[in-house]
């Protein structure tokens, strides 16, 4: 029996060091592991002890496929993080119910595909720049910063809702993206400023930080999308943030990215349960971290 399946996809695929760095630290600790996609019929699941979502990412092209991939397979072996979790996490109405919990948000709305609102129906009038996005998407597929009132953001919103978009790769590789439910969110012009923070905790506990800067000309603050990255020394106040979420986070984390606009009162952009960026290039002794975590959970 194989100890760990690190689980890519078939589609969407993306070059990925940091699970070779997990791959060689768990082979020095005399552990087995693999490469498997949760989109491949043909796989056994039930020979590994553990799987570890890493680039699943195309999951947003067959969403349901997918939930139903995490509970059948966690029938026959461990899945991290849970079932339950990628259920929630697919989905970013979750952020919602983060803000029912007292987690700051951007000012949100989101809006189910069936709707006949427009976009004015549905935001503010002072809303005058906004961010429209999927609500089940990876690496700001779909994701725009538009003007409220713009012929380009009614188009955006309504493809988004009713007719799927097309969305070209960083090599060029377009991907038909299928329709689906919207967020709306007012735009926040401090990540021009202040960046994006991402925080990152395994097993429920803060373990380093990274600040990503939009290039150029863009809002995007994704590696993808050319964002630039540097060590960032967390605040007290953005870590116990960070704890916040993951108690109101309905079941056990063994690995989360929590991603701010940092600032006197940090404002919650994502929080990625699935198959986040853990940004072990910056921090390698890391690495040891998160395998000591899978180790201690293999010994039961």
């Amino acid at each position: 029996m194989i100890d760990v399946c690190f689980v890519s996809g078939s589609v969407y695929g993306i070059i990925d060091e940091e699970t070779q760095y997990l791959i060689d630290a768990l082979k020095r600790k005399g552990k087995t592991s693999t490469i498997e996609n949760w989109d491949n019929p043909n796989v056994d699941w039930s020979k590994y002890k553990l799987c570890i979502n890493r680039t699943t990412a195309n999951y947003m092209l067959h969403p349901n496929e997918y939930v139903e991939w995490g509970y059948k397979t966690e029938k026959v072996t461990s899945v991290w993080n849970s079932a339950k979790l990628l259920q929630w996490n697919h989905h970013k109405s979750y952020l919602l119910d983060l803000q029912k919990n007292g987690i700051p948000l951007p000012p949100t709305v989101m809006v189910r595909k069936d709707t006949q609102q427009s976009l004015l129906d549905v935001t503010p009038d002072d809303w005058e720049e906004i961010i429209i996005k999927p609500a089940i998407t990876g690496g700001s597929f779909g994701l725009r910063r538009m003007h409220r009132n713009s012929l380009e953001a009614k188009t955006h919103y309504s493809n988004l809702l009713h007719n799927g978009y097309v969305e070209k790769g960083p090599d060029g590789t377009p991907y038909d993206c299928p329709s689906c439910d919207v967020l709306v969110q007012k735009y926040i012009p401090e990540i021009e400023k202040n960046g994006e923070v991402s925080l990152i905790y395994f097993d429920e506990r803060f373990s380093h930080a990274v600040l990503k800067n939009p290039g150029k000309g863009d809002f995007r603050a994704h590696p993808m999308w050319g964002a630039g990255m540097s060590i960032h020394d967390a605040s007290e106040t953005e870590i116990e943030l960070g704890y916040d979420i993951l108690d109101a986070t309905p079941d056990e984390t063994h690995y989360a990215r929590i991603d701010l606009i940092p600032g006197i009162n940090p404002v919650v952009i994502e929080e990625e349960l699935i198959d986040p960026n853990l940004f072990f290039n910056f921090f390698p002794d890391t690495v040891d971290v998160f395998v000591e975590h899978i180790e201690n959970y293999l010994k039961g």
